[in-house]
């Protein structure tokens, strides 16, 4: 059965994340499906939907491609982890994002298909130092229209 709705799709790529796995364990300390500043597992995903488009293909079906955006947090402190670790555990991370998807095209047959379009990874120095990496990913689904 194909999943065509945001709130379903967004589940799909919560579970996606919450599997990676790195050396045998998650990934990830925490996955989210909003907005959220505080964290205390890193590193931290955060999934948002960020917009979409549709197209007729017919009068029976919808071609809907759904926009997402993960962004990733791992903090930099000397309590954590230092510059040198924060940085390798998000080059890990932003692999293993890229590896999940390359492996997955169509979430177990859920989408028609999924693709990273964009990533990008940057550092910030704020209330404190964050290394981030962001993903563009758009959902493919064909909506059939029942009368």
């Amino acid at each position: 059965m194909t999943t065509t709705t945001i709130a379903g799709i967004m589940a799909l790529l919560k579970t996606k994340l919450e599997g990676i796995q790195i050396n045998g364990a998650d990934a990830f300390g925490v996955v989210l499906d909003h907005a959220d500043g505080d964290f205390t597992n890193y590193p931290a995903a955060v999934i948002t939907e960020s917009g979409g488009k549709g197209q007729v293909i017919d009068t029976h079906r919808n071609q809907r491609t759904h926009e997402f955006t993960i962004k990733l947090y791992q903090e930099q402190s000397r309590a954590g982890k230092d510059k040198k670790k924060a940085a390798d555990t998000m080059r890990a991370v932003t692999d293993a994002v890229l590896i999940a998807f390359d492996k997955d095209k169509d979430l177990s047959d859920e989408v028609d298909f999924v693709r990273v379009v964009e990533f990008d990874t940057s550092f910030k120095v704020a209330a404190g130092t964050f290394n981030f990496a962001t993903f563009r990913v758009e959902a493919v689904v064909l909506v059939i229209n029942h009368n």
